[in-house]
């Protein structure tokens, strides 16, 4: 039995490396979510067939080159046709260009303001108003490009698609009242009309209003 197992392991981990190999991925940033979806699978076949006395090493060997073959079939497929690869594979989505907000790509892919923030932090980009070009991978990192690489100001976000954000307000003694009275002074007066607001000791209130942002769908590759 013991022997079984360990035959499965080697021939099932042969198998598995030679299929990854064949498809040609290199690395984990290569992996889209259709990948991801694949690789599972053929962990799965090799997992559920470990401790299965029924499943033979043959009947291993056999579920691991037809799910190859498969999965390499439609590689092909994707490769020749672009409604296809975009359907399966997805394509980048441009979050923000020439400094401007996307709700479009940022409400499709489902992305909250606060996520945003977050990919931008991570890519040394502490405030939104510094962000020239943010694009979010078909493997789900960002690409960002930035107005100034010397700003490193740290910016707090205020409102969020109409909605105060009264615990950020909190937290840096800020008032409701003097956030209502700033904003009025810019020329707005309903809250509900602004997508996004943040503000840093620095730089003061960054306003983006609905007449700010675009909506549209920008093809940057194939």
């Amino acid at each position: 039995m013991i022997g079984l197992i360990a035959l499965k392991l080697i021939f099932g981990l042969i198998g598995l490396l030679l299929v990854v190999r064949l498809l040609g991925k290199k690395s984990l940033s290569d992996i889209t979510p259709f990948d991801l979806i694949y690789t599972l699978v053929l962990g799965g076949i090799l997992e559920e067939s470990i401790y299965d006395p029924k499943i033979n090493i043959g009947h291993l060997l056999v579920g691991i080159i037809l799910w190859g073959s498969l999965i390499y079939f439609i590689e092909k497929v994707v490769q020749k046709n672009e409604k296809i690869n975009r359907w399966l594979k997805g394509e980048p989505s441009v979050l923000i260009k020439d400094g401007v907000l996307n709700l479009k790509e940022i409400n499709r892919n489902k992305i909250e303001m606060e996520q945003l923030r977050q990919l931008a932090r991570q890519n040394q980009c502490f405030s939104l108003q510094n962000a020239k070009h943010i694009v979010l991978e078909n493997a789900g990192q960002i690409s960002l490009a930035v107005q100034s690489e010397e700003d490193k100001v740290l910016s707090v976000m205020l409102i969020d698609q109409g909605h105060l954000q009264e615990e950020v307000l909190k937290t840096h003694q800020l008032s409701t009242s003097w956030l209502k009275a700033s904003l009025q002074q810019h020329g707005f007066k309903n809250i509900s009309e602004l997508v996004y607001v943040e503000w840093s000791e620095e730089n003061g209130l960054y306003i983006v209003t609905n007449d700010d942002v675009i909506e549209k769908i920008y093809r940057i590759d194939g």
